[in-house]
């Protein structure tokens, strides 16, 4: 180990490669080299090879650590646009349309496991390079940005819009009155003070410890909504079928979709052959899979009950925690909301710079390679311009559903759905054996995952309407 060390130090100079899979290529070119000696000086396993390339950390983690982890990810993503969702579906076509996705995304989960296992790449990005060249790689980090992008500017407008429900103050609703673009300058203000110095200098080590407050935030929205609920009138009558199914269908999308933080997980995870790791990883899976639909329609039917007009006057909210009715109050009235948007103010403060670390670092590798790396000056100037990109859009933007709905169709099934899918496929004559009944299932799911994305396209389109911006 100590000879692939120094040689790896020797070659640093002439080391000019894009992927770890050429890296493991001309480790083994080394290894017919005569300054190895014996067999002892080049035993590598995985994990040592992948380590030395800088993808992927040594250190394992445990199977409820990485449950807790991956839970708290994908439910805190979209969880309060839930109930927006169930609005545009209808409650009865909502909850089997929430298990659908959430099944086909276990699914489409497991495939992308098996696929990496089964090539020994624990990186998105590489494995679609392998499997399509650089210009898959290219379309999978762009779709990445695209998903990212939207994360980002829906976390700046939660923030803007839970802090203006805690600060109900006299000012507040001065402000209001008088027409001040109080939301706008919220996100300027959180958005200079907090986020911007935060997502430039904060590590990914200091960031990682956010799960206990997602936990909690999730936790008391979730008594908040039923508080209310048990507090007002039902409503006359309820949608059982919604008019916009596919632009629910796409929010729904963004809330499971989690490939893109898959691998490092599949990697991190206990196990002394690849049908041990294989095990935990299916298990982490099923229940992180199962807890988020949980969850999702315990807020989302709440949600639903509270914000849903019968008349359809007034449409339910993106962010559940901004509804408002005159005959019930603000969900900030109550001291249970106060905390709830309080804790989800955090929370979104918290995330924002998460995403703002998972872009950078897909940006950085599209401009400067596997190896490449900018200066500390153009670092700065890159992480302050992802975030006036994000800022400008949240600025306009007053409703975070479509938004999400966007996401959901041009980033979350292509990232969830199509390339899993289509990798799987690809590699099913070689590395990955797959039965007739598989293919078809897989094709099938490849094919009806395109069909409703065109769907939601052209029912997203009526979206693209002035009325939703400032």
């Amino acid at each position: 180990m100590q000879a692939v060390k120094a040689k790896t130090v020797s070659k640093s100079t002439t080391l000019h490669l894009k992927t770890s899979r050429e890296f493991r290529h001309l480790l083994a070119d080394w290894s017919d080299s005569d300054d190895m000696n014996s067999d002892e000086d080049w035993e590598m396993t995985l994990e040592e090879r992948l380590h030395l390339t800088g993808r992927v950390p040594q250190e394992t983690t445990t199977v409820s650590k990485a449950y807790f982890n991956l839970t708290v990810c994908v439910i805190a993503s979209a969880l309060l646009s839930i109930p927006y969702s169930f609005d545009k579906t209808g409650w009865l076509v909502g909850v089997p349309l929430l298990a659908g996705v959430g099944f086909c995304v276990d699914y489409t989960l497991l495939c992308l496991g098996e696929t990496c296992m089964k090539l020994e790449v624990y990186d998105y990005q590489e494995l679609c390079e392998i499997s399509f060249g650089k210009l898959g790689r290219y379309i999978q980090a762009l779709i990445q940005l695209a998903l990212s992008f939207s994360l980002m500017i829906s976390y700046q407008i939660i923030s803007a819009e839970n802090l203006m429900g805690i600060l109900r103050a006299d000012w507040v609703k001065y402000a209001l009155d008088s027409n001040v673009p109080l939301k706008p300058t919220l996100i300027l203000l959180l958005t200079i003070v907090i986020i911007l110095p935060v997502s430039s200098f904060a590590t990914l080590k200091m960031l990682g410890n956010s799960s206990m407050i997602s936990l909690v935030s999730i936790l008391i929205l979730s008594l908040s909504l039923l508080y209310f609920d048990l507090n007002r009138d039902p409503p006359n009558t309820t949608e059982k079928f919604g008019s916009e199914v596919f632009t629910g269908l796409g929010v729904f999308a963004t809330g499971f979709v989690c490939h893109q933080i898959i691998t490092p997980t599949l990697f991190s995870l206990p196990g002394d052959t690849t049908v041990t790791k294989r095990k935990n990883y299916n298990k982490v899976i099923h229940l992180t899979m199962g807890t988020s639909f949980i969850f999702f329609v315990l807020v989302g039917l709440s949600g639903y009950y509270l914000c849903h007009d019968p008349e359809g006057i007034k449409s339910c909210p993106g962010n559940i925690l901004a509804w408002s009715d005159p005959t019930v109050g603000e969900i900030s009235e109550n001291f249970i909301g106060k905390v709830a948007m309080g804790m989800f103010l955090i929370t979104a403060l918290v995330a924002y710079p998460l995403e703002h670390f998972s872009c950078f670092n897909t940006l950085n590798r599209m401009l400067y390679g596997e190896w490449g790396q900018p200066s500390s000056i153009l670092s700065l100037i890159i992480k302050l311009g992802l975030v006036i990109c994000t800022t400008l859009p949240a600025i306009y933007l007053d409703n975070i559903g479509p938004l999400l709905a966007w996401a959901g169709t041009l980033a979350a099934f292509p990232l969830g759905f199509l390339l899993p899918l289509s990798l799987s496929l690809k590699h099913r004559n070689n590395a990955i054996p797959l039965s007739i009944f598989q293919i078809v299932v897989r094709w099938t799911l490849l094919i009806v995952s395109a069909i409703l994305m065109i769907l939601q396209t052209f029912q997203n389109i009526p979206t693209l309407d002035w009325k939703l911006f400032h």
